[in-house]
């Protein structure tokens, strides 16, 4: 049996290939499959109905229209028509993508593809005072470093992935309202997913996000409230477990989704 002999360039551009962890990734901006790769997640953070990925391996050829997840918001109807069933799965693709164009930083971030950046992370950065596109250009691994729940380790690779992602983060500035911190139903509350949802739950910790909520990826002590759809009788999950022990509010989906439109 031969052995397996690690690749040292990206298979679809032929740049070459670096190691973080146990994971290869292509720093080539430019690459085709790392541009389509982008954009669904993009897709996946923001929840948005219609943009499946037959949709995104059109747009983004290398001879489509998308290049970049800017690209996006810069899609006519008529084009949208071209690469959809026609029209009318153009106009429910764009409105969707149009009626979500309000977006915490924390939530852009989070979206930009950044090995090891999600959601909760990035809500730890602007928490930490870096909530302008200017102050996260200015961030360096010692600053991050600095940063809660951020060690030196995961300060360099979170440096180099916004270091790259940085052009991107100033054209989306160009095409969306990308907002610091803001009033809304959630401010000054905390609260963590567990289980199956109905909502994608990508999707509702970027409607929390946006209504002021900070997102956790673990209970501890201070969290407003946990989400899930369990039977609260049998708290299977360790999640849930911990959320009994300190007494945290526990609430279901259908609840949270109250809560964001009706004011806490």
């Amino acid at each position: 049996m031969n052995p397996f002999k690690i690749p040292d360039s990206c298979p679809i551009c032929n740049h070459i290939a670096t190691e973080t962890g146990s994971f290869l990734f292509c720093r080539n901006p430019s690459c085709p499959s790392k541009a389509k790769g982008a954009i669904k997640v993009w897709i996946a953070r923001l929840g948005l109905l219609h943009w499946g990925d037959a949709l995104v391996e059109s747009i983004a050829d290398e001879t489509g229209p998308v290049q970049s997840i800017a690209d996006l918001y810069r899609l006519s109807v008529e084009e949208l028509a071209f690469h959809t069933s026609g029209v009318k799965m153009a106009k429910k693709c764009y409105d969707v993508l149009h009626g979500a164009k309000e977006l915490k930083l924390e939530v852009v971030l989070s979206g930009l593809n950044i090995p090891n950046l999600g959601l909760s992370t990035a809500t730890d950065i602007v928490v930490a005072g870096y909530d302008t596109i200017d102050k996260i250009a200015a961030l360096t691994p010692e600053l991050l470093d600095g940063v809660p729940n951020i060690g030196a380790v995961l300060a360099e690779s979170l440096y180099d992935g916004i270091a790259e992602k940085l052009p991107e983060l100033r054209a989306l500035d160009s095409v969306l309202k990308i907002q610091g911190p803001i009033v809304g139903a959630l401010s000054g509350m905390s609260f963590c997913i567990t289980g199956s949802t109905a909502t994608p739950r990508k999707r509702l910790q970027t409607m929390g996000a946006n209504a002021g909520g900070i997102v956790k990826e673990s209970v501890s002590k201070g969290l407003s409230f946990l989400i899930t759809n369990e039977d609260l009788s049998t708290f299977t999950s360790e999640k849930a477990k911990k959320a009994a022990s300190y007494g945290t509010r526990v609430i279901s989906e259908a609840e949270f989704l109250q809560l964001l439109g009706g004011g806490v």
